[in-house]
Order: structure tokens, then sequence, then C-alpha cells
């Protein structure tokens, strides 16, 4: 089982390459929808599709967007899937939480493989491989990527908001890819939950 700050240690030489990414998909997509008039809130989905499809291009040139045998990403409609040593990390846009203002961890739903991944269970990310399942949640504000974005470490779930288990919740800011390991090892995460038998 990661910890917040294990996990953190594992990835900061790609926290850079992460950022860049989505900030690449970000301007892209800002870019079609003004040289073609079109108006991000009339059509969202295609908004976030067109930056994450950018984006996984960007990951997949250094290597770190899992693929198929073929070559192709792993999940369809450009999901971004980090694969980084034992790490699996679905990069997500959430919605945004009208009560708090803050982010809304997603549900798997009643998507089989989605609950496999959220509940660790072995190959739920890369068929064959035991990984540590992570969720890395990004906002933009205004076409601009949000710092920091936040790190999820989920444990189960289902359809049902009340289904939702997690390990841990932080966050994962570009400065933390200069960090010392002493600097690491303090790290806390935001929420920290009690798992059964604590």
């Amino acid at each position: 089982m990661a910890l917040y700050a294990e996990s953190v240690r594992q990835l900061q030489p790609v926290i850079p390459l992460i950022f860049s990414a989505l900030d690449v998909g970000l301007e892209a997509a800002n870019e079609h929808h003004t040289n073609n008039g079109l108006v991000r809130s009339d059509d969202p989905w295609h908004y976030a599709h067109t930056a994450r499809r950018i984006a996984l291009d960007q990951l997949r040139s250094e290597g770190l967007q899992a693929e198929t045998e073929s070559g192709r990403p792993l999940y369809a409609m450009s999901g971004l899937l980090l694969f980084y040593k034992d790490m699996a990390v679905r990069i997500l846009r959430p919605s945004d939480d009208a009560r708090t203002g803050g982010t809304t961890i997603p549900l798997p739903g009643r998507s089989k493989k989605r609950q496999a991944f959220w509940s660790q269970a072995e190959g739920s990310a890369i068929p064959g491989l035991e990984t540590d399942n992570l969720l890395l949640l990004w906002r933009d504000r205004e076409g601009k990527l949000t710092d920091p974005m936040t790190l999820v470490r989920p444990t189960g779930g289902g359809h049902r908001r009340n289904s939702l288990s997690i390990d841990w919740v932080g966050k994962l800011s570009k400065e933390m890819a200069t960090l010392r390991a002493a600097d690491l090892d303090e790290l806390e995460p935001d929420q920290q939950y009690k798992q059964l038998g604590e």
C-alpha cells in the first residue's frame, strides 16, 4: 500500500512532464476553440476531449502513457493512464463540488474495470501487473491548469457516492518536483482515512 509521501517521491521525476502535457493540451484546446469560433460552454466535453487527446500524445512521447501491445492507448476516448515504475495513475478531470467549490472525487460507476482499478485489484490497470492505482485530478480556470492537482488513492467504490472508499487525498504541485528527499519525507496528505482493522 503506497503512502502519500512515497507516492509523491516515486512520481517526482515525472511531475514536470505531467504538468507540461496538460498545459500543452489546454493550450491546444484553447487555440482550436478560438480558431473555429467555438464556445467552450456549448460543448464542454469536446473541449476536455481535445485537451486530453493532445496531453495523451505528450505523455506517449515520453513513454508514460499505457498502451496495448499494438501501440494504441489502453483506454478509449483519450483516457489518460500514466504508468511509471509500479504506479498506475488515471488522470481525470472531475466535476466541481458546487457545495464546497472543491473537487469531487469521481466514482467508478457501474464499470467493472473501473471498480477493479478503484479497489486496487491486481491487473486492473495493466493486465498481468500488480500496480498501486492512483487518481490524479486536474482542473483548469479559464483554460489554465490549476496548480496544485489532487492525488487520491482509492480503495473501492461503485455507482453510489456512499460506496466510495479512499485511503488518502493530497496535493500534487509543480514545485514538488524540486523538493529534497528530506522535504518529501515530511509531506502529509490533506486527508487520511482509517482502514478496517486500524
